[in-house]
């Protein structure tokens, strides 16, 4: 069986669906000024980070995961990226200089305490961007396959969107939502690649090898001569501005 790691699967499908700039870029770009300081907190393996780094003066690239942060390193390194700094911390402890813009891209339950909601107000000088899972499941083959595997439906739409947008009124923050809808579906380059990336996705031991080998091929589709393993991701972005005082 191919063995990808999910950084570089993730990397594979940022590079083929042209992430963040799709559907994002428009967005970062609006609020982001060439003096700007932006946090980019929950950064993961810091895509978000290098394409904000043109377009502004310093990006704090925030995790509490030291693999990924080593990743984004390399990454740095390699393309010669000189204003990504970086932090190793768990938000909201965050032991960093302020910043001028916040963005929170897929961060899990950010903004869910007082704490973070404090800690955003207290840091960040000017606006900022959260990009959530909306209301809507995404979709794919995740539901179709799973039921023919017979597992239990997953349901991970979630309405934390609404709640964090609720906090962030309540402590002064204006706030306007907009659905984000975007394909970031896996090109797989054999079938064994799509065997095991569904295998990933759905956490399946090895009892499942020989059924995903018959049909893992009947979930792919051909998007520009790659093979695709669909997902449409339905997502909110919030854009906050801090209070004047």
């Amino acid at each position: 069986m191919i063995k990808m790691s999910h950084i570089e699967e993730y990397k594979k499908a940022a590079a083929f669906w042209n992430y963040p700039e799709v559907p994002y870029g428009q967005a970062l770009r609006a609020m982001i000024q060439p003096d700007d300081v932006v946090a980019d907190i929950g950064c993961g393996i810091g895509m978000v980070s290098q394409f904000m780094a043109p377009f502004c003066k310093e990006v704090l690239a925030i995790d509490k995961n030291d693999e990924v942060l080593q990743s984004l390193q390399i990454d740095l390194q390699e393309k010669s990226i000189n204003n990504v700094k970086p932090i190793h911390a768990c938000w909201p402890d965050v032991p960093s200089e302020d910043w001028d813009v916040a963005v929170a891209i897929y961060h899990y339950h950010f903004g869910y305490t007082s704490l973070e909601i404090d800690t955003l107000l207290r840091k960040t000088r000017r606006c900022g961007l959260i990009i959530s899972q909306g209301i809507k499941e995404r979709e794919g083959f995740h539901q179709e396959l799973s039921h023919e595997l017979g597992l239990q439906d997953r349901n991970s739409g979630c309405v934390s969107s609404c709640y964090v947008r609720g906090r962030l009124e309540q402590a002064g923050f204006q706030v306007t939502c907009e659905e984000i809808v975007h394909d970031f579906g896996q090109p797989v380059d054999s079938k064994e690649e799509a065997v095991a990336f569904l295998r990933n996705q759905l956490r399946l031991d090895e009892t499942y090898e020989e059924k995903l080998n018959e049909i893992a091929l009947d979930y792919v589709e051909h998007i520009d001569g790659q093979m695709v393993l669909p997902i449409k991701r339905f997502n909110c972005l919030l854009r906050f501005t801090v209070p004047i005082e």
